[in-house]
């Protein structure tokens, strides 16, 4: 029996983007995938309109979470890039895709509940191809 995917969301700062990517597929698809993001350029703090959005559209509280470097994240099955203008080194892994998300940070509240019913409609159709075996990543075995 193979164990689920590891999926790492990643952007520059992991403060936005990649933050709700993986709070959004811990609350949605953790039958399909264990999740985890990074960044490559963190600081130190989630953006905090960001999470109170999430918090609000999607129950999913990220508020008491800091950034992370890549450096602790687990390794891999899957890396998914979020930006067009993210620049990310390569991660060991079996499968990778860039979803091209533009940083709304800064703009107006639609914009943000924009990305977030994007970033969720990704992680869905993610979470499906997983459990449809359309990706098939190596995992370890159990």
């Amino acid at each position: 029996m193979k164990k689920k995917p590891k999926v790492a969301f990643l952007c520059m700062h992991n403060s936005y983007r990649s933050r709700v990517a993986e709070a959004l597929a811990r609350e949605y698809a953790s039958d399909a995938f264990e999740a985890y993001s990074a960044g490559s350029e963190p600081p130190h703090a989630v953006d905090d309109r960001v999470a109170w959005m999430l918090l609000e559209y999607c129950s999913c509280d990220i508020t008491e979470n800091d950034t992370r470097p890549l450096s602790e994240l687990p390794r891999v099955d899957i890396v998914i890039t979020m930006g067009k203008e993210d620049s990310c080194p390569d991660i060991p892994c079996s499968y990778t895709e860039n979803w091209g998300l533009e940083d709304s940070g800064g703009r107006a509240d639609p914009d943000y509940r924009k990305m977030i019913e994007t970033v969720r409609s990704n992680v869905m159709d993610l979470r499906d191809r997983i459990k449809r075996g359309k990706i098939s990543p190596i995992c370890e075995k159990a």
